[in-house]
């Protein structure tokens, strides 16, 4: 089933697999806003323009390309709109506050979404994907994220993407405005090491 893809195009070979084909159009009956890959910045070390840079990649691109499907997703009486977004947004983390933000900002427009989309048969959720095995930022040590999260591994794209596909699916028909977390247990146990990096 054809999806609308607006975004990164890191899950497409995953979602393909799950029987959903990703496309450039907004007529498609369902939408997945994919962000760009995560890097971390600490606060003191944020310029202006990457605060910027970071804020539009991960809300604006979403927030926009979500407006321009939501008005005809509306007007059919239809659709499912998921945003890929980030433990970041609830989860505080060293460099993570630009990240972290644009991920919250767009958490919220999905229930903002969900509210004035329900009366009109459409849906909006997220799925928050914690570190992603291949992906994770310069500074973090893999060894360390493993072992912080309780399932032992960390997040793969197929992992994020039957997330994605469920959300979109009839199977949730009656889930709209909810983040599904796919961190392996991460954000339950994480805090008890202030630094990632070190032991």
């Amino acid at each position: 089933m054809e999806v609308c893809r607006v975004g990164g195009s890191w899950l497409d070979e995953e979602l393909v697999r799950l029987g959903w084909e990703p496309a450039d159009n907004p007529d498609a009956r369902h939408l997945v806003t994919v962000p760009p890959p995560l890097e971390l910045v600490p606060l003191a070390e944020l310029e202006p323009e990457a605060w910027l840079r970071t804020f539009e990649a991960w809300a604006e691109e979403s927030f926009f390309g979500a407006q321009r499907w939501l008005a005809k997703a509306l007007e059919r009486g239809s659709g499912s709109w998921v945003a890929v977004t980030s433990i970041l947004s609830t989860q505080a983390f060293p460099g993570g506050g630009a990240a972290g933000a644009g991920a919250l900002a767009l958490q919220t427009l999905v229930r903002v979404a969900a509210i004035e989309g329900g009366p009109r048969g459409v849906r909006a959720n997220a799925v928050a994907p914690g570190w992603l095995d291949g992906r994770l930022p310069g500074p973090l040590d893999s060894q360390l994220a493993v072992s912080d999260t309780p399932l032992g591994r960390l997040a793969s794209p197929a992992d994020v993407a039957s997330g994605v596909a469920w959300l979109l699916s009839d199977e949730s028909n009656h889930v709209s405005g909810e983040v599904l977390r796919v961190d392996g247990g991460y954000t339950i146990t994480r805090g008890s090491r202030p630094e990632p990096t070190k032991e």
